[in-house]
């Protein structure tokens, strides 16, 4: 794992682009890819050789934090790599002093609602109608944990 650079935006928005019904493109990533320490959003790379496995984009203001992205390849899916991007990110807020995370997920993503659920996250609510979806939107659900 390292931190996301400049030059990973475009691979992040690829590997999304692979992964996710709806994207975020090269220019949404590379705030998390600037390393600036006036920037709130990074990115974490996770990676095997040249291969990038997946990638999670987060945020610390103060205290809080929040998740805002995290993508598996589809390659590489269920095989623990959400978890481990996740597990780093609250070991690095927790080393931060940061005392809560917050996060919200797909009502449909129930893979995703269970991987967060098994790392402590606990249900905080439901943002109505959140998510684009093809003829309609989705619900959001919002989650959080203490550090």
């Amino acid at each position: 794992m390292r931190l996301a650079q400049p030059r990973d935006a475009a691979r992040m928005a690829a590997l999304d682009a692979d992964a996710s019904p709806y994207p975020w493109s090269a220019s949404q990533y590379r705030p998390a890819c600037t390393g600036l320490a006036s920037n709130p959003e990074r990115g974490l790379m996770l990676e095997r050789g040249p291969e990038l496995l997946g990638f999670i984009v987060f945020a610390q203001v103060l205290d809080e934090a929040s998740i805002h992205n995290i993508v598996v390849a589809v390659s590489a899916r269920r095989q623990g790599f959400g978890a481990q991007l996740l597990e780093a990110v609250l070991a690095e807020l927790a080393r931060n002093q940061v005392r809560c995370c917050q996060l919200e997920v797909r009502r449909s993503n129930t893979a995703a609602r269970r991987l967060y659920a098994a790392l402590g996250f606990s249900v905080d609510g439901t943002r109505r109608n959140y998510y684009p979806l093809p003829g309609g939107r989705e619900d959001a659900i919002l989650m959080s944990r203490d550090i």
